[in-house]
C-alpha cells in the first residue's frame, strides 16, 4: 500500500499545506499547495513505469520533501511553475554514513518533474582554504545517484552539479561534519 504524505509548513507570514499523494490509475505524482484550505497550485510527475511499490513511495516521499523544503525557503512560484522544457533539478533524499570518514549521499535528479536516467553527476567540496573535486556518477532508471564521498573537516560547501544534453544545474549544500 503507497501513503501519502502531509506537512505545514510556514514561509514569512503565511502557512502553507503540502499534500502528496500518487494517483496509480493515472501513473502521476502530485503534490498540491493550500493556503487557507485552497490549492494554489499542483506539482504533477508522470511515474516511471514498471517501478515498484517501493519506488514509488520512496519517490513521493523524495516529491514531497523537495516541495515543502523550496515552500519552506520562499520558492513557491518555482515549485507551481512546471513547465515541459524545466531545466534540470537536483535533489537530496538522504545520507548514510558508513564510517567516520565516509558518508554515502543519495541524489534524485529531475527534468521536467519526471525523474531522469542517465545524468553525469558530479560533486565538489569547497571550504575557505580548498576546494577538492569528487568522482563523478550517473543517476539509474529511477533518476538516483549514490555518491561515497570523504568527510570534510568541519563545515563545507558541497557543489553538485548535473548534466544532459547540454543542459545543466547546480546546487550547493552546506555540510557540517561531525566526525566521531
Amino acid at each position: 500500500m503507497i501513503f501519502g504524505f502531509n506537512t505545514d509548513t510556514k514561509a514569512e507570514d503565511t502557512v502553507y499545506h503540502i499534500q502528496t499523494e500518487v494517483r496509480e490509475h493515472e501513473r502521476r505524482l502530485e503534490s498540491q499547495v493550500f493556503v487557507s484550505g485552497r490549492c494554489i497550485g499542483i506539482r504533477s510527475a508522470k511515474l516511471p513505469m514498471g517501478a515498484a511499490e517501493e519506488e514509488i513511495q520512496e519517490l513521493a516521499r523524495s516529491q514531497h520533501r523537495w516541495v515543502v523544503e523550496a515552500v519552506r525557503e520562499g520558492f513557491v512560484a518555482d515549485v507551481l511553475n512546471q513547465e515541459e522544457n524545466e531545466e534540470l533539478v537536483v535533489q537530496f533524499l538522504a545520507s548514510e554514513r558508513i564510517s567516520s570518514e565516509e558518508v554515502v549521499l543519495h541524489f534524485r535528479v529531475l527534468r521536467g518533474g519526471v525523474v531522469a536516467a542517465s545524468v553525469q553527476v558530479g560533486a565538489c567540496w569547497k571550504t575557505e582554504s580548498f576546494s577538492r573535486a569528487l568522482e563523478d556518477t550517473f543517476t539509474d532508471d529511477t533518476g538516483i545517484a549514490k555518491m561515497r564521498l570523504a568527510l570534510a573537516d568541519g563545515a563545507a560547501e558541497l557543489e553538485v552539479r548535473a548534466q544532459l544534453e547540454g543542459r545543466e544545474t547546480v546546487r550547493r549544500f552546506l555540510v557540517k561534519s561531525a566526525k566521531s
